[in-house]
Order: structure tokens, then C-alpha cells, then sequence
């Protein structure tokens, strides 16, 4: 191109061909049906402190996954301490009531037996007694009337304070309680037990990180599966960008990377309804497809063996051929 004599243009002939529209995709090999093993559902998140080797064979009953319970038995002794500062805290406020309520009742009862001596000893004749004496005994008894009424509203209104403080105290102590059990609750679940015989395999999660020691799984993650290899399919992703005509019953031929002369036969199953990331830190989208074998082949199909296919989303017939790269879109 830098040369005096201008190179030859690249020339295209389109022409007629006859083949199948053929889309690209690859993936892995994986069982149709598997049991999945989840962490406990109850307790807090738990800390992996062992796992067995993935794709082993594990028998009924035996232990897939501990986790660490150093934690939790930390995490337990504070809230037992907290605990016992709030039924200390319980018994304390009970105590201060009960003190209060006894000295509001002693005041009722002084004040009423008061009111009685004033009201039984009180003499309204003028022959006795002066106006103005009979007068400030009036007043005494009108007094006294009013400060048991005082005393009465006192009472209630600290009857109902009383029992407000209380429920407080009472929530904080039943909150403790549930979390002490809650705790041990996931002390006891510290193992994951095989439910069958089968060979072990760790769920990824979104990130497509495996469960390992010192991760941490939340209740109710899925941990591992158990599948059955007597049945298998393959996982395919097909790039967004490549995605076109894609539909249930398309025939697909599969064929692994180190023998890519035997080709296996196999149908679209299902797809997924939106494309997704694969990769971390990777933008590019993928649509799974999930291919069903006409035949399996218990020797060659092996867990999470990759696959390379190819999907025939247009079936074979006379038409034109144009190179993508020669295609532009119009702007308006």
C-alpha cells in the first residue's frame, strides 16, 4: 500500500450457494437432572472450613461441606451477656415500680384517712365555732379532696408509664433470647450431609466463583449438586451479536475441541429469554441455549467437559452469499 504502484482492489463474487445458515456456540457438558445441596436456611452467614474435592464420589451420608462455628460461639457469649444485662435491667425497673408504686399508694391512703378525720371532726355550727374557722375546714377538706383526686391520676398515669418501660425492656430481652437460639440453631448445622450417592459438583454463583474454604454462603445458597450422568446435555452460549433465528427444535451438531472430527446430534431444547454476562469485567452478552442429545454416549460424556456446536437456524437452499463486511446501514 505504500509502494509506487497502487495494489489491486480486494474483489468479492457474490454468488449462488447452497448451504444452511449455521450459528456458533460453545459451552459445556452438564447433567440433565441434578439434586441441589443448599447451605441450612436458619442462623447467620457461615464461613466454609472444609469441603470435599469436587467430582468425587460421595456416598449417603457423608460430609460435603463444614463451616466454621468459631464466630457464631463468639457471637453467642456477647449476646448471653447481653441478655443477662437485660433481665438484670428487668428485674432492676420491676423493682423501682413496684417502690414507686407502693409509696403512690401509701400517700392515697394517708391523704384518704385524712380526709376522713377532717371530714368527721368538722363542725359547721356558729355556736362552736368562728365563721373563719369553719371556713379553713372547708377549705382543708376541699384540699384533701383535691390532692387524692392528684394522687388517683398520679397512680394511673404511672401504671400505664410502668408498663411502657417494661415492654421495652421485655422486647429487648425476648430479642436476645431469639437471637441465642437463633445461634444455636446454626451451631447445630454446621455440616452439609450427601442426601444420596453421587458424584459432587459446586453451584458457581453470578460471578462464576465456586464455593472455597474461607468464603463465606448465606442461608439457603445453593452449595453443590448431585447430579445423575446417566442423562446429559450440553450448556451452550451464543454471542448476542450472532443470535439471529434462534428457536426451539433447531438441530445442533456438538463436537469436542480434541476430536472435532465425531460430531454428536442433538436438538435446541430451550433458550433463555434475555442475554447475560458470563465473565466478570467482560460487557459482552450471551444467550444459553440448552442442547438435548439424540444419543448419549456414557464413555465420552463426561461433567463439565467443553463442547464447541454449531446451530442450524436456516436450513439448506439455493441463496446469495454477501460478506457482512461489505453491508452498511443506511443512517436515515
Amino acid at each position: 500500500a505504500c509502494g509506487e504502484k497502487h495494489p489491486e482492489p480486494l474483489l468479492y463474487h457474490v454468488q449462488y450457494s447452497e448451504r444452511a445458515g449455521l450459528v456458533p456456540a460453545r459451552g459445556e457438558l452438564e447433567a440433565a437432572s441434578a439434586t441441589a445441596i443448599q447451605a441450612p436456611s436458619s442462623g447467620p452467614p457461615k464461613f466454609i472450613a472444609w469441603l470435599a474435592p469436587e467430582y468425587s464420589l460421595v456416598k449417603k451420608g457423608d460430609v460435603i461441606a463444614r463451616f466454621d462455628g468459631a464466630q457464631m460461639q463468639r457471637q453467642q457469649s456477647y449476646v448471653a451477656g447481653e441478655l443477662i444485662q437485660a433481665e438484670e435491667d428487668l428485674r432492676e425497673k420491676r423493682g423501682f415500680l413496684d417502690t414507686e408504686q407502693v409509696a403512690i399508694l401509701a400517700d392515697i391512703d394517708q391523704v384518704s384517712v385524712e380526709k376522713g378525720f377532717a371530714e368527721r371532726f368538722s363542725v359547721e355550727d356558729d355556736r362552736l365555732k368562728s365563721r373563719l374557722e369553719i371556713l379553713e375546714e372547708q377549705l382543708d377538706t376541699q384540699y384533701l379532696q383535691s390532692k387524692l383526686n392528684y394522687l388517683d391520676w398520679k397512680g394511673e398515669r404511672f401504671a400505664t408509664s410502668a408498663e411502657g418501660e417494661l415492654a421495652v425492656l421485655a422486647v429487648a430481652e425476648q430479642k436476645h433470647s431469639a437471637e441465642i437460639e437463633r445461634l444455636a440453631q446454626g451451631l447445630s448445622e454446621l455440616e452439609v450431609i450427601a442426601p444420596h450417592d453421587g458424584i459432587l459438583t459446586y453451584a458457581a454463583n453470578w460471578r462464576g466463583e465456586k464455593p472455597q474454604v474461607g468464603s463465606q454462603v448465606w442461608p439457603g445458597r445453593k452449595v453443590a449438586d448431585l447430579p445423575d450422568t446417566s442423562v446429559m446435555r450440553a450448556k451452550l452460549q451464543v454471542s448476542e451479536r450472532e443470535a439471529v433465528g434462534l428457536a426451539e427444535g433447531q438441530a445442533i451438531s456438538v463436537w469436542f475441541e480434541t476430536d472435532p472430527e465425531q460430531r454428536f446430534v442433538a436438538k435446541v431444547q430451550s433458550i433463555s429469554a434475555a442475554p447475560s454476562t458470563i465473565e466478570r469485567g467482560n460487557p459482552q452478552k450471551y444467550y444459553q441455549v440448552i442442547a438435548a442429545f439424540d444419543q448419549q454416549f456414557p464413555q465420552q460424556f463426561k461433567l463439565d467437559r467443553d463442547v464447541r456446536a454449531e446451530i442450524q437456524v436456516v436450513d439448506i437452499g439455493r441463496r446469495l452469499e454477501v460478506p457482512v463486511q461489505c453491508l452498511f446501514r443506511d443512517g436515515a
